[in-house]
């Protein structure tokens, strides 16, 4: 899986496992609703420091956001949060 998939994925996961809808967490991130969504869908290039930001927003290692298995299970999440059970593991 390429690194901005990954990337997006891993980032859509851990957002899911805080509960925080994409503007919750854009605006904890410092970015825009309309870039996190790019993120989250693997069509942003991002900066290292982006990757930074991504991960202290959400409280992980850098490492956590190129893991391909926790993007797979990323991959079965609704497309939205107030579907969201915590059961998806």
């Amino acid at each position: 899986m390429e690194s901005m998939k990954l990337i997006g994925l891993n980032t859509k996961w851990y957002r899911y496992q805080n509960g925080w809808t994409q503007e919750v967490f854009a605006e904890k991130a410092g970015f825009k609703m309309a870039y996190l969504s790019t993120i989250e869908t693997g069509s942003a290039n991002l900066t290292c420091k982006n990757i930074d930001t991504i991960a202290s927003a959400l409280g992980v290692k850098q490492a956590l956001l190129f893991e391909e298995e926790t993007a797979k299970k990323a991959q079965t999440l609704p497309r939205r949060i107030d579907v969201y059970t915590r059961e998806i593991n």
